[in-house]
């Protein structure tokens, strides 16, 4: 279990974002992102129809997932009390089946201003956290599994208060630890058709624009301290799960997998596919990821909504084993 090491370098002040542990039942979670839960009228921001399809899916993966994540913009309006409405009555499934909720904020979270402090309120966990009203940022610890889960809104470096977290967690972790997942809104790996393009949406009645996002330079910073980290821990599997494209991405570079989830439900980008891409499929891609892991390693799935008849397919999946067995069977 990684509770039993430090997860921060001594010798730094220790962090003050929350720390919490999730014990391993299923040993299996989801991921997904970009829902934007908003008034139903607005489909040319959200396809009310998937994003529900998408929800009540998780509810029912078997076996239930320990918790879920969300990678960022779970609403469209983060000051809108509405949306968070919205949120609370569509969710529902995902109460119901027991599952916990632990986001990441995205920029539509945020916005207005009012979004940060009121953000972690709508989340059972993080009630007793009032940090999280200024710094939205913590870590996890999974079995043994970290997960540190950033605030992509601010930036990374080094004499700021999220970037000294980051290096102290990074610090701190054991040599042997065996996964760690990186969690944010805006993509670290990215090949999303950028400029404004047009996409058919509200059942094919309506027109809207689209403007997919290039990699912020914030997020190429963050891409060498988190190569830095894979180098000096090879045992360690090193994932990093994003949004805010709204597509299904992955790519593998330098040791590190990069998974973008921006499928939940936010009007579809598109994605330059390229021949050295770890996932080729063409076209919209609403879907969520499911993650299990055990004595051998992680096993990945995602799974991809028909939205013309409401059927899913097991679009992408890969196998990642634990490298200290790789090591001792050598």
């Amino acid at each position: 279990m990684l509770c039993s090491f430090p997860v921060y370098s001594q010798t730094q002040p220790a962090p003050t974002a929350p720390a919490i542990t999730v014990m391993p039942g299923t040993q299996t979670f989801v991921v997904w992102g970009d829902i934007r839960f908003t008034d139903p009228a607005q489909c040319d921001a959200s396809d009310p129809d998937a994003r529900q399809t998408i929800v009540q899916a998780i509810a029912a993966v078997d076996p239930r997932p320990d918790f879920a994540i969300l990678t960022g913009d779970v609403v469209y309006h983060g000051h809108d009390k509405r949306d968070w409405d919205i949120f609370d009555k569509q969710t529902k499934p995902l109460r119901d089946a027991k599952i916990k909720l632990f986001p990441v904020l995205g920029n539509h979270d945020v916005d207005g201003g009012s979004g940060r402090p009121d953000f972690f309120k709508h989340f059972a966990d993080f009630k007793n956290y009032s940090q999280l009203e200024k710094n939205g940022w913590y870590s996890m610890i999974y079995g043994d599994s970290l997960f540190l889960m950033l605030d992509s809104q601010l930036d990374y470096r080094v004499d700021s208060p999220q970037g000294t977290w980051l290096r102290n967690m990074l610090k701190g972790a054991p040599d042997d630890l065996e996964f760690l997942f990186i969690v944010l809104h805006h993509p670290v790996v990215s090949h999303a058709s950028t400029g404004l393009g047009r996409m058919r949406v509200c059942k094919g009645e309506k027109t809207t624009f689209i403007a997919p996002h290039s990699v912020d330079q914030n997020e190429k910073d963050l891409k060498l301290i988190l190569e830095e980290f894979s180098q000096s821990h090879p045992l360690t599997r090193l994932l990093v799960f994003s949004g805010h494209n709204h597509n299904y991405e992955r790519y593998v570079e330098k040791r590190i997998t990069y998974i973008v989830t921006g499928g939940g439900g936010a009007t579809p980008y598109l994605i330059k596919r390229d021949p050295s891409d770890a996932y080729h499929d063409s076209g919209p891609t609403f879907h969520y990821c499911k993650i299990s892991i055990d004595d051998k390693g992680l096993a990945f799935a995602m799974f991809k909504l028909n939205v013309q008849d409401g059927s899913w397919k097991q679009s992408d999946s890969f196998q990642l084993s634990r490298l200290s067995r790789v090591l001792s069977q050598q």
